[in-house]
């Protein structure tokens, strides 16, 4: 049996928000209060591969849905030594706006999407109340025209994308979510975006706010733990706790890139 194929993981913050209790669990708060809200593009490095997880969104779109937009991904990235351009693999976890809004950043990548989450947004309910405000059409738009580029790359449940590092559809938030399993020195990641937005979602058993399946959100968390090695394996996609619970990538990243493995 190969050896397996060990990876350096990394979170880059681009932006933030501020934020209440209410907003982030499923029929709300009863201890409302502040509750600030990150934005973070991933990526697991070997001495073989680079894998990015998810794009993040652009400063237009922070503008209009009024984020603080502290860097473009593109650049967080390059802090930590990772040249966009040069990117061959981008895993996108779900296609709502705030992961999917920097595609043309990477020209050498290979989008890889649960088929399921391109049909929905290309469906019948796409542009239909809720669902409309999640995403940017022209995100959606761009992947369709790369697909006839043979650039994106369809899974169905389950895939391994590179040596090591596999993708697992969980839906719950999003028809076609899925995580990304991730072996490192310290054990198996999961980088689980948002199948839980935060600590408090998983570890209290309460799903986040929008949910397009609420039974598959709780299958998302089961999931999650059974990939992960320990609690402490889990990455949320939205916690301001991870940048305090990991070191900084390098001198002078505090707050900007943390090493979580």
């Amino acid at each position: 049996m190969a050896e397996l194929e060990i990876y350096a993981v990394y979170a880059v913050k681009y932006a933030t928000r501020e934020a209440r209790r209410g907003e982030h669990f499923y029929l709300g708060d009863p201890h409302d209060g502040p509750m600030p809200m990150d934005y973070f593009v991933w990526a697991a490095v070997s001495p073989e591969h680079t894998v990015v997880v998810d794009a993040g969104f652009t400063a237009a779109v922070a503008a209009r849905r009024q984020r603080t937009y502290l860097r473009a991904p593109m650049d967080g990235l390059g802090l930590i030594g990772i040249g966009a351009s040069h990117v061959r693999h981008v895993i996108l976890t779900h296609l709502h706006y705030d992961h999917v809004g920097n595609l043309d950043g990477f020209p050498a990548a290979t989008f890889h999407v649960q088929e399921a989450e391109l049909a929905f947004w290309t469906g019948r309910h796409a542009g239909r109340g809720v669902f409309r405000a999640l995403v940017e059409p022209g995100d959606v738009l761009f992947l369709v025209r790369e697909n006839f580029a043979r650039r994106v790359h369809f899974i169905r449940d389950t895939a391994e994308i590179v040596p090591g590092i596999t993708v697992h559809r969980v839906g719950g938030h999003a028809a076609g979510l899925q995580v990304v399993r991730v072996p490192t020195a310290r054990g198996m990641v999961v980088l689980a975006s948002d199948a839980t937005h935060f600590y408090a979602n998983i570890e209290e058993d309460r799903p986040f706010s929008l949910v397009q399946n609420v039974p598959e959100m709780y299958d998302a968390f089961d999931t999650v733990r059974a990939l992960a090695d320990s609690p402490a394996h889990i990455i949320p996609g939205h916690d301001p706790l991870v940048m305090e619970r990991y070191p900084a990538a390098g001198p002078g990243l505090e707050g900007i890139a943390v090493r979580i493995a």
